[in-house]
């Protein structure tokens, strides 16, 4: 009697412990499900990782932030090659060192350790899956500045010109290899792939949405995201106009460790932080004059006698998604308060550009351009002797 009272217990213990589970995997999914609710009803910006894989590799990935109140978003592209020193395994080494195709999670959380914000969700699209999801589109658009013809694998033919790429082409843009391509070119090829995905789902989301179509959609990519979830923000990016995203990057200096070649973002980070923070902030201020609205092209100029200030300046617009045109020496060597001169009356564009660098020494020169002249850029940064590399000091 002693052993069956002892197993009833036991049983009853059990089923106590998986009520328990359920109830609290029930809970987490909920909340799950309803945190994403909320980021896309309310006053809140939705952070996720989307991640094209190949190998069991992530081939690109992009950081996407989006403000459903105001449909406006960000593109932030973080290179597999980015050099951390990777705690869990007390040693410097490339972030993807981290991926696991299975379990994505660590890699996106030291991606956001990075760039300092949250980032719950996630998307994978492999190799198999960026196929079937561009044929299942129809084809995506991208234009291609200059005709490719790499032997690969995969061999990579494209003409030149705005193409309608299917599943096949899609892949041969997305993984093709050219040692020749600068970083800030493959970065762009990364990113304008993204766009013209999202850009396609958003115009498709009606369609992806019936009941017949959602599956196959849903079974070409990997997601932490509810169904639920999922279902709800293919429409709210048919709100968004995929030509107004801002487009970033993490930027910073090659090193070489232990054989391998690593990009080390500049100032420990602190850069790729800063363009987040201000990204966010940009996103959830729709009254605000940013790149977002229009890619503004900038001229730097050095003013002082530092060699290399002026292309150590530009990477940093760059990195906010600026479009540098020029960059060279001023007239003086020894301009002392740096300038942002604004040649077109943009006051807000303006001060958001002195903000990248607290420069608070804004020139407006509108106007000033002889009829006929053309200026270099809409705005031109002179840098003087307060500007250290990455900020203006008092």
């Amino acid at each position: 009697m002693k052993r069956l009272a002892f197993e009833k217990s036991s049983i009853l213990l059990l089923v106590i412990c998986a009520v328990l589970a359920g109830a609290v995997l029930f809970l987490y999914l909920s909340l799950r499900s309803d945190a994403v609710d909320q980021a896309m009803k309310s006053d809140r910006i939705l952070n996720l990782a989307i991640i094209i894989e190949r190998d069991g590799k992530p081939a690109s990935t992009q950081v996407f932030l989006f403000y459903p109140a105001n449909s406006r978003a960000a593109l932030l592209d973080v290179p597999g090659e980015t050099g951390l020193i990777i705690k869990s395994l007390n040693k410097v080494d490339r972030i993807d060192v981290l991926y696991d195709r299975r379990r994505p999670g660590a890699y996106v959380a030291e991606i956001a350790g990075l760039v300092q914000a949250e980032l719950p969700y996630w998307i994978v699209f492999d190799e198999e899956g960026l196929r079937d999801a561009t044929d299942l589109l129809d084809g995506i658009e991208i234009f291609v500045p200059e005709a490719v013809d790499k032997p690969g694998p995969p061999r990579a033919l494209l003409p030149a010109g705005a193409l309608l790429l299917d599943g096949d082409k899609a892949a041969q843009y997305a993984f093709y290899a050219d040692p020749e391509e600068a970083e800030a070119d493959r970065a762009a090829r990364r990113q304008r792939l993204f766009q013209a995905l999202i850009r396609r789902i958003g115009e498709k989301a009606p369609w992806l949405a019936r009941r017949e179509v959602y599956p196959a959609f849903r079974g070409s990519l990997r997601t932490n995201l509810s169904d639920d979830s999922l279902r709800r923000f293919l429409p709210e990016l048919a709100k968004m106009d995929a030509d107004r995203l801002l487009l970033q990057r993490v930027t910073g200096a090659y090193r070489s460790v232990d054989g391998q070649r690593l990009l080390f973002p500049h100032y420990d980070g602190e850069l790729v932080r800063d363009i987040v923070k201000q990204t966010l902030n940009a996103l959830a201020n729709s009254g605000s004059a940013s790149p977002a609205d229009k890619i503004f092209t900038l001229e730097v100029l050095n003013g002082t006698p530092i060699k290399g200030l002026a292309k150590r300046a530009a990477e940093i617009f760059q990195s906010f998604g600026y479009d540098v045109v020029s960059v060279g020496n001023a007239e003086r060597d020894d301009v002392d308060r740096t300038s942002v001169v604004d040649r077109f009356s943009n006051a807000e564009a303006a001060k958001s550009i002195a903000g990248v660098i607290r420069c608070e020494n804004l020139s407006l020169v509108g106007g000033a351009l002889e009829e006929g002249a053309k200026a270099e850029a809409d705005f031109t940064v002179i840098l003087g002797k307060d500007f250290n590399g990455r900020y203006c000091i008092r």
